[in-house]
């Protein structure tokens, strides 16, 4: 079974973020590497795929984590998947505002090179 959040959760992190109040820089449009879009394409596979179990999405998510190398070229393959993270569409700047949830469930140490930079430029604070 997935975990999704409630209406009233997105909303409130849409709404902090368009108001200013959260703490994030800017995304950088990045290149992305063949390894990083790979496992980016294979985390929206098993987020299209509904039968696609929990362990499997964390599987995937962690992939990506762990193959590209840092928030600015996740964010960038997740934009142009926007359905590894569940949605339609997403912006570079958007993906990278919703590293958190990737990071809180597949790398809560920030031990991948894609946590451990969002840690250190204030995206999981």
């Amino acid at each position: 079974m997935r975990k999704v959040l409630s209406s009233a959760a997105v909303l409130s992190i849409i709404t902090l973020a368009a108001a200013g109040c959260t703490n994030f820089d800017a995304a950088a449009t990045s290149p992305v590497s063949d390894t990083c879009s790979a496992a980016i394409q294979t985390q929206n596979e098993a987020w299209s795929n509904p039968e696609s179990s929990n362990e499997q999405l964390q599987e995937a998510e962690l992939r990506g984590l762990q193959e590209c190398k840092n928030i600015d070229e996740w964010s960038t393959a997740v934009s142009y998947n926007p359905g590894s993270m569940g949605y339609d569409v997403l912006s570079t700047e958007e993906a990278a505002n919703l590293v958190y949830m990737a990071c809180e469930s597949g790398d809560a140490e920030n031990l991948t090179p894609v946590c451990a930079d969002a840690a250190g430029r204030g995206y999981l604070n």
